[in-house]
């Protein structure tokens, strides 16, 4: 009896040590939770924008590492916002922050905008700024499709990195049909 008694407190010695190492997140997991968190709620913007048939706006701010939807709440449909804080609750999703009274999404902590130490984006070309939507928004018409910018249907990427170390990078792309795809920066190639 005594000698099961101490091999339990030798196994509950362990455990505590082990446990809460494994708990621990990696820079990795935590910018590209960050990434997916981003992703799914891009794709519950699109999916918001078809089931109303209205347009859906996802708008992010990198100073405060924060972002929120807004929902045309206009009697016509004619797809204006003014992000206010009716318009973000029409939206009814993506209320897990809140900044200025404005319910949105923070980002995870040590997550922020950015590229980090990557150089291109993962579809090419140089990284100008961590959010590549004009105006820093993202918005989706009535077919979840992403809203033409002067005619044309393009669409653009997130960066996220690490506020400890910037060469931990993901990115979250959205196409000009509303196709969604994250991307990880490792040893200098996006995979």
């Amino acid at each position: 009896m005594i000698e099961m008694v101490i091999v339990v407190l030798i196994m509950g010695a362990m455990a505590a040590v082990a446990v809460p190492r494994a708990m621990r997140t990696t820079p990795q997991q935590e910018v590209h939770g960050a990434a997916r968190q981003i992703m799914r709620d891009l794709e519950s913007a699109r999916m918001r924008a078809i089931a109303t048939k209205r347009v859906v706006r996802l708008s992010f701010d990198q100073a405060n590492e924060f972002y929120a939807a807004f929902l045309d709440v206009t009697a016509e449909h004619s797809g204006d916002i003014s992000e206010t804080v009716q318009e973000a609750r029409a939206s009814r999703f993506l209320a897990r922050g809140s900044n200025g009274g404005i319910p949105g999404a923070e980002l995870a902590t040590h997550v922020k905008f950015g590229s980090g130490q990557a150089t291109t984006g993962p579809l090419g070309g140089s990284i100008s700024d961590a959010i590549a939507f004009q105006n820093d928004r993202c918005e989706f018409d009535a077919r979840g499709m992403v809203r033409p910018v002067a005619g044309v249907r393009t669409g653009g990427a997130i960066f996220v990195t690490h506020e400890r170390d910037a060469s931990v990078v993901a990115a979250v792309t959205v196409s000009g049909s509303g196709a969604f795809r994250t991307w990880d920066y490792r040893d200098g190639k996006w995979r």
